[in-house]
């Protein structure tokens, strides 16, 4: 579907929890845990520095990301000396990462808000390929705007459906994201900016995130 005012993309409609439970039953090979280290430690340093340029030494203070998938980011970030804690929809997920050391809670942001005991907030919270899968993604980024501290940093990507590459996908009728079940949006720039500013955080800066084919990476300011 297409909105008539604003153009953001979106699904007709939603799984239900039933459906949902099939879906996340199964971990696709590169969600796996541990996979590929090496190389996804290359990109996800490039995502923490980004970071760490924005905000200083990471000095012990916590990054919470949210559907954490293969847990490179995680394992990175505490790397660079952040203090890392995970938040999964998947129960094998959350296990293995625990197995690194890496604190994780299985369920959504807003049930870790709830349901976590966290001794300070989260300065940066990351979010990386995850709110075009929520069905009410204005939901996530205001539990993730209520839990963040003051000062954080939001770290966001996602498919950018306003990239001249997306278009190109479109006119030879080869864009891969028009079948990827678990999306429920395609998200612009533009639209990404404004949703973002509606749930109380400024954008700071824009790069192209390495981790998906025509993605986006975008770091917003807790205002």
């Amino acid at each position: 579907m297409r909105c008539a005012d604003c153009e953001h993309i979106f699904t007709e409609g939603y799984y239900t929890p039933e459906a949902l439970d099939v879906l996340f039953a199964n971990t696709l090979e590169q969600q796996l845990v541990g996979v590929d280290i090496e190389r996804h430690r290359l990109i996800s340093a490039k995502m923490v520095q980004r970071v760490v340029e924005a905000i200083g030494i990471p000095d012990d203070r916590m990054w919470l990301d949210v559907g954490f998938g293969n847990g490179s980011l995680l394992m990175t970030a505490k790397e660079f000396g952040f203090q890392p804690f995970g938040v999964d929809l998947r129960k094998k997920n959350v296990e293995d990462i625990q197995l690194f050391g890496i604190p994780a809670h299985h369920g959504t942001l807003a049930s870790a808000g709830t349901e976590v005991a966290f001794s300070a907030k989260p300065t940066v919270i990351s979010m990386a390929d995850v709110v075009e899968h929520e069905p009410f993604p204005m939901d996530s980024l205001r539990s993730a705007r209520s839990l963040i501290a003051d000062s954080g940093v939001l770290l966001i990507s996602m498919p950018n459906a306003s990239a001249p590459l997306w278009h190109q996908w479109n006119a030879t009728n080869s864009n891969p994201y028009w079948h990827e079940i678990e999306h429920y949006h395609n998200f612009t720039r533009e639209s990404l900016y404004d949703q973002l500013e509606k749930a109380g955080f400024r954008p700071r800066h824009y790069a192209i995130s390495e981790r998906y084919r025509c993605c986006m990476e975008v770091l917003a300011d807790a205002v």
